[in-house]
């Protein structure tokens, strides 16, 4: 039942309710999150969680023409996107043609940015207050962040330069429930973890309950009440527990402090809200919620961060490659860096709020004191990687490859100059499906490969993937290894190891003399397809090489093959602009070949949004049907020669 629910198109007609209505509607909100992420899948947690505070926020403010809201991450938007005008439409979230599973400007005049990447709405939002305030406007501009999100190092430097300004329309909501996509980690965690279990929390609790007043009466007394509440805040709670007082913390920093509040209580959030929109000073707001709040995962212990879509959405999809079906390259990570481990107790691994993505979970429990997860701090973590290995480790530092965009600079100076031998894995690159644009990781070979002294590779296959990680152990320097968010080959059908892997070498998989696919990665299986296919329709053989390595490439392979092919193609599912194919032109043009020979398949220069994995390599034209006609195109001319020469053959019988 969603009767509430059904009557509101939009805040204005939130608008229309009496506060004694946002409690029921809340209800209706979770259990119908409940209901469409059931097929569709999603982030279920982080919207549960704050399901009372979203209501508030769109009851008390003007998001749409006077106010602004910028939610950090973005995971927690589903509620948003309910409540302002997208419900029929949340049944194709994450979907091919549906919605964003993170706020995003195009869909509608409430989104302001687009967030999928933790700890970047305090700096948006300092911004947008402060060019409010330059033109005199009204309105107050709204920052969500969870805890999680408040350690990452932009945030922090937000909050620092934030704090100098008296007079600034900024409303920080510390959105506190423990969480990022795992339990939080780090001391900013212990310390709200002392506050939330001691008494400044029990007391400010019941005290706020006490101050409860109507809506109307609020507005009626707004300015006398919020500074009674926070004089009265501040004299209940100073001295309870020096060492745990946010006040001290945050007014220190220049803000004004509020709370901490219940994120679920709807009158003590109006309350909250209503005092914090009066304020001149930048103001921080800390509610407690509980992420997954309503939602029971049973055995899926992620089940209330992001959930899977059933099998009814994804069951007419194709596999990527026909011998596609073994585990995932996150399992193969695991397995291999547990065996290293157990092998060598140098072996240490680093991740950044990333564990159980990442495979490291059942690593942390084997080895707990060899096992980092820094939280949302990727800069910290290269950094920490380079510290370890020049005290005699060997670290692995496994991120998200989207999400190691963030520490450029630490693999420059703290890897790159000094080649600190640290093995970077990363997760997650290629096109990752529903989490769309903000998530695909296709600008790691770019990034890693423009840096001297940095080996840049990519498997092919799961076996492929831990003799990589065996050199990048062995390796005096730093390592990067790519692999994507899917399956390998089923392990009967991987192609054989022709032979050790050798630092800078290919590996011929298949030859032929019609032309060549150089593939990377995870696009050397569906090269073989490919192959397949071209050689079915046409009778043309085109060699397969996979190429293994982005830095240092196989200039043999590629003397080899210009000098022998008329055609040659690259394959890769990065982004055009700096990827493998960028470095085989450049090897090209410099050791004299012609270049004209080498067409470069990759992402064009235009972003790639949310769909399964398999639908946004179609998008990208890098699905295997569309890549076969790609290189029918280039080989017209012989294959139509190639079709001639067969009806001229006699039939034998």
């Amino acid at each position: 039942m969603t009767k509430l629910l059904d009557s509101i198109s939009g805040p204005a007609d939130l608008k229309q309710l009496c506060t004694g209505d946002l409690p029921q509607v809340a209800t209706e909100i979770r259990e119908f999150i409940k209901e469409f992420t059931s097929i569709t899948g999603g982030h279920i947690g982080s919207g549960m969680g704050v399901v009372e505070l979203t209501l508030a926020l769109h009851y008390l403010f003007d998001f749409k023409d006077k106010d602004h809201l910028i939610m950090d991450v973005g995971h927690q938007c589903y509620p948003h996107k309910i409540l302002t005008g997208r419900r029929e439409a949340m049944n194709t979230i994450r979907q091919k043609g549906g919605l964003s599973g993170f706020p995003d400007p195009k869909e509608s005049p409430y989104d302001r940015v687009k967030t999928g990447h933790g700890g970047t709405s305090l700096t948006t939002a300092i911004g947008m207050a402060i060019g409010m305030k330059a033109r005199g406007e009204e309105g107050k501009v709204v920052a969500m962040i969870g805890d999680a999100g408040l350690q990452e190092g932009a945030a922090l430097e937000a909050l620092n330069h934030g704090g100098t300004f008296d007079n600034l329309p900024l409303i920080i909501i510390l959105n506190d429930n423990e969480h990022g996509i795992g339990p939080a980690v780090g001391a900013l965690m212990k310390y709200f973890s002392r506050l939330r279990s001691g008494p400044i929390y029990r007391t400010a609790k019941r005290t706020y309950k006490s101050w409860t007043k109507s809506l109307e009466e609020m507005n009626e007394t707004v300015g006398k009440l919020a500074f009674e509440i926070a004089d009265r805040f501040k004299s209940g709670i100073h001295g309870l527990l020096p060492h745990t007082n946010p006040v001290e913390l945050f007014e220190a920093l220049g803000y004004f402090y509020y709370g901490p509040i219940d994120g679920h209580d709807l009158p003590t959030l109006l309350e909250a809200l209503v005092a914090c929109r009066t304020f001149r000073r930048p103001v921080v707001l800390h509610c407690i919620t509980t992420k997954g709040k309503g939602y029971s995962y049973k055995e899926d212990r992620l089940g209330y961060h992001a959930g899977k879509p059933a099998k009814a959405v994804t069951a007419h999809l194709p596999s990527e490659f026909r011998d596609q079906g073994g585990p995932a390259y996150t399992n193969v990570f695991l397995d291999e860096v547990m065996k290293m481990a157990r092998e060598d107790e140098r072996v240490m691994t680093i991740t950044a709020a990333m564990l159980e993505g990442t495979g490291l979970v059942k690593f942390q429990e084997a080895f707990p004191d060899r096992c980092f997860d820094v939280g949302m701090s990727e800069q910290h973590a290269v950094g920490m990687a380079q510290g370890l290995a020049l005290a005699g480790q060997k670290p692995v530092c496994a991120v998200y490859s989207t999400f190691m965009q963030r520490s450029i600079d630490q693999i420059f100076q703290e890897l790159a100059l000094i080649e600190a031998p640290v093995m970077m894995c990363l997760d997650r690159a290629g096109l990752v499906g529903p989490d769309g644009a903000t998530h695909n990781g296709v600008f790691d070979i770019a990034y890693c490969r423009m840096f001297p002294n940095v080996v840049t590779m990519a498997p092919r296959d799961g076996s492929e993937l831990r003799a990589m990680m065996r050199l990048a152990a062995d390796y005096p320097g730093p390592t990067a290894i790519r692999y994507p968010r899917t399956a390998t080959p089923k392990p009967a059908l991987e192609r054989p190891v022709q032979a050790p892997l050798v630092l800078g070498r290919s590996e011929l998989l298949v030859d032929g003399e019609d032309g060549c696919l150089i593939a990377y990665g995870a696009m050397v299986y569906p090269a073989l397809d490919i192959a397949a296919g071209i050689r079915e329709r046409h009778g043309l053989n085109l060699a397969v090489v996979n190429a293994r390595f982005a830095k240092p490439l196989d200039e043999d392979m590629l003397t080899r093959e210009f000098h022998r092919q008329d055609y040659l193609f690259t394959l890769e599912d990065h982004a055009k602009a700096g990827g493998f194919g960028s470095a085989v032109l450049e090897a090209a043009n410099a050791l004299g070949f012609e270049t004209k020979k080498l067409t470069v398949f990759a992402i064009e220069d235009h972003w790639v949004d949310h769909a399964q994995r398999v639908e946004a390599l179609a998008m990208a034209g890098l699905d295997v049907g569309t890549l076969i006609e790609r290189v029918e195109k280039v080989l017209h001319p012989i294959s139509k020669k190639a079709k001639v020469k067969r009806r001229a053959q006699p039939v034998t019988s």
